[in-house]
């Protein structure tokens, strides 16, 4: 059995919220499709800017919050929401961290993943209607929800933060519900959206292919 430990570095605690059950869950569903033997995975360590760093480079951060936790993580997950341009994310705000990491002797033998959404979290929030169904405890269907009934049209949404909260408005939750919003439920929503309707998202199939690719890269999937 080999160990497999990942790390996060996101824009915000809301999107690790999301991000680190459904990151940890693509790993094992990657090791289970490819690697020949057993992988242990370990939970997704978030990672934070320590007080001194807050003003420097995004990149920098990076790569200090790496190296802080450099004992904890083979695959370090790299998140920036894309705001409907993508590639000026990853060039901006994804690619140089990376770098930084890949040049750095410290992390040898250990890959860096772009995660990187065409607009925000959320539109992955909304691949899969059954799934917000499930954890919101609803019976309303795709379009009383309000949400795409087709993955990959969640990518066309200009706001997916709205849709996913009007979506869970429209179940009707309680008072105290109603004040966490939809926010407080994206753990169990990242523990829950089906990896099989995501790989139907474009932007999610690149992730799957960059980790795999990293997964191979050490040597954990052949």
């Amino acid at each position: 059995m080999r160990y497999l430990g990942l790390a996060l570095y996101s824009e915000g605690p809301t999107d690790d919220r999301f991000l680190g059950p459904l990151l940890h869950r693509l790993c094992q569903q990657l090791c289970h499709e490819h690697a020949t033997q057993l992988i242990d995975i370990s939970n997704v360590l978030s990672l934070i800017d320590a007080g001194p760093d807050r003003e420097k480079p995004r990149e920098e951060r990076i790569e200090h919050a790496a190296l802080s936790a450099r004992g904890a993580w083979n695959i370090l997950f790299v998140h920036g929401d894309g705001a409907a341009d993508p590639v000026r994310a990853i060039q901006n705000c994804v690619a140089p961290g990376l770098l930084k990491v890949h040049e750095n002797p410290l992390f040898q033998g250990r890959a860096g993943v772009a995660v990187v959404p065409v607009r925000e979290t959320e539109a992955w929030v909304l691949a899969d209607g059954d799934a917000l169904r499930a954890v919101f405890g609803t019976r309303l269907t795709d379009a009383e929800l309000g949400i795409p009934s087709n993955p990959p049209r969640v990518e066309k949404l200009p706001d997916p933060k709205s849709v996913l909260e009007n979506a869970f408005k429209a179940t009707n939750p309680s008072k105290r519900r109603a004040r966490a919003g939809a926010a407080a439920l994206l753990d169990a929503l990242g523990d829950r959206v089906a990896i099989e309707k995501l790989r139907l998202v474009p932007s999610f199939q690149k992730l799957d292919l960059e980790l795999l690719h990293a997964l191979r890269q050490i040597q954990v999937c052949p």
